[in-house]
């Protein structure tokens, strides 16, 4: 197996039940979060898909640990 490189990983999409997942909340806390621009903004993936990327997430998650 290659594996992947670091910058492919943290640019890949990840949807919201993924971020959540990520992050460590409830898809419904995430989305709460979200709507109150308390996590990272999405990127618009189609009129109704939102995606967020690894990285940025990797980041966010990163400083809310140094606070």
């Amino acid at each position: 197996m290659i594996p992947i490189p670091q910058e492919l990983s943290r640019n890949r999409v990840l949807d919201s039940r993924q971020a959540a997942e990520m992050c460590g909340f409830s898809l419904p806390h995430f989305r709460r979060l979200y709507r109150n621009g308390r996590v990272p903004k999405p990127i618009q993936l189609g009129e109704r898909k939102l995606g967020w990327q690894a990285g940025t997430l990797i980041d966010f998650l990163d400083e809310k640990r140094a606070s």
